[in-house]
């Protein structure tokens, strides 16, 4: 999936299975979840008009039945995960791994792009713009970056920003992420400029944001630069409380987006409304640095901002993912069901951006740089444009950034 996650409403839609349990030894639970499975994409699936016909007891588990039921043309997002992970991962903001985001450059170094603070690698001072030269003696490469990183304990060889080698021995663990990874204010010329660096859109993230917007509004900020380069989605809601705090009275009780679902489903279209909160900033434009990892829930944001101020793009074009799911579980099995169901479309009716939201200033990803360092490509585009000048960075397809894939919700977490 290209290391860049899917957009979900946490909706939960418990699937009525009262014939048979789950503690029932003569009872599949597999084939009892593949039978849900082909119901729910039946009714709720986008696209369910091109499902395949399919016998699902020939499949040994869900996972298997849904990779043969997805609409490929379109669909590189729906998958099965269990009840316990996506309870982690959207209520708990945990998840079990190295607490870690990478990269490759276009030399097949592999960069640390952001490090959570939980992460077992902070304890060695580990941070973005450090390099991984090796793990368990393996120099890393984009071939077998995901068996080495598959590991559940390593020895990293790194090199920090200064030169030195620094050897790791660490092993996953749950991790509790924290998705604002840095912000701060700056003073400039035309006024205080808010910045911050969003990783995703989770149950926690709400309060991280009002703490953000609280000091900003505290400190008369006037102008505002969100970072989502490596934002893969998550929460509608919590997309949505974001905009309100962006845009405040500008868009107070208007129209964010709109769900549309299948013509079965049509009675749960819906507008997704703003609401002005006493901590929103009622800016008039925005800056939104993006890359390809921007998905979902971030690019949700972006479009629905645009018929009510000016939204400015700066980076690379965001990933393209216009559509989003709901969860399905059931008390009688552990799967949790996560299809396509719907798409958004703005108060203006745009979406289907599929290919992506282009960008309006082109900027490279500063992998060696630290978060906030004004000297990094993007951050610096996008304050040369906020301050009137040109911008000073341009993007070059030879500083591109490759990204390790994962599959399912571990897209969405989009780190390791």
């Amino acid at each position: 999936m290209n290391t860049r996650v899917t957009l979900i409403a946490i909706l939960f839609a418990a699937l009525c299975v009262s014939s048979c349990k789950k503690d029932d030894p003569e009872v599949d639970q597999n084939i009892l979840a593949n039978e849900q499975l082909v119901l729910v994409m039946d009714d709720y699936y986008l696209w369910y008009d091109k499902l395949p016909s399919v016998d699902y007891k020939n499949y040994p588990s869900p996972v298997e039945l849904l990779e043969a039921l997805r609409y490929k043309e379109l669909d590189r997002w729906s998958y099965i995960s269990t009840k316990q992970e996506i309870d982690a991962y959207y209520n708990q903001g945990e998840f079990k791994g190295y607490g870690i985001g990478m990269g490759f450059d276009r030399d097949d170094n592999l960069w640390i792009t952001f490090v959570f603070k939980d992460s077992p690698l902070a304890a060695y001072g580990v941070d973005r713009g450090w390099r991984i030269s090796k793990i368990n003696n393996s120099v890393v490469t984009p071939s077998n970056a995901n068996t080495l990183l598959a590991l559940e304990s390593a020895t990293f060889t790194l090199i920090d920003p200064d030169g030195n080698e620094v050897v790791a021995n660490v092993a996953k663990r749950e991790v509790v992420m924290n998705t604002v990874l840095m912000d701060s204010i700056y003073e400039t010329s035309t006024g205080k400029v808010g910045y911050f660096v969003l990783k995703g859109f989770i149950g926690p993230t709400i309060n991280e944001l009002d703490g953000v917007f609280d000091e900003f509004l505290t400190q008369g900020v006037s102008e505002l630069i969100v970072d989502l380069r490596y934002n893969g989605g998550g929460s509608v809601q919590t997309a949505v409380h974001l905009a309100n705090l962006i845009a405040g009275a500008n868009a107070n009780n208007e129209v964010l987006g709109r769900y549309v679902h299948n013509d079965k489903k049509s009675v749960r279209n819906e507008n997704i409304l703003m609401s002005q909160k006493s901590n929103s900033l009622d800016l008039s434009r925005i800056v939104f640095i993006t890359t390809g990892n921007s998905a979902s829930a971030s690019e949700l944001l972006i479009n629905g901002l645009f018929p009510y101020m000016e939204v400015t793009l700066v980076g690379q074009d965001t990933y393209g993912k216009p559509v989003g799911m709901y969860i399905f579980t059931s008390e009688s099995f552990d799967w949790a069901f996560v299809p396509i169901c719907f798409k958004i479309l703005n108060a203006n009716n745009e979406g289907d951006y599929y290919d992506g939201i282009p960008v309006d200033i082109p900027a490279n990803d500063g992998v060696s740089y630290p978060f906030g360092d004004l000297s990094e490509a993007s951050l610096a585009a996008a304050m040369d444009f906020i301050t009137g000048g040109a911008a000073k960075q341009s993007y070059s397809a030879a500083s591109q950034m490759f990204y390790p894939v994962q599959k399912g919700i571990r897209s969405e977490i989009g780190a390791w």
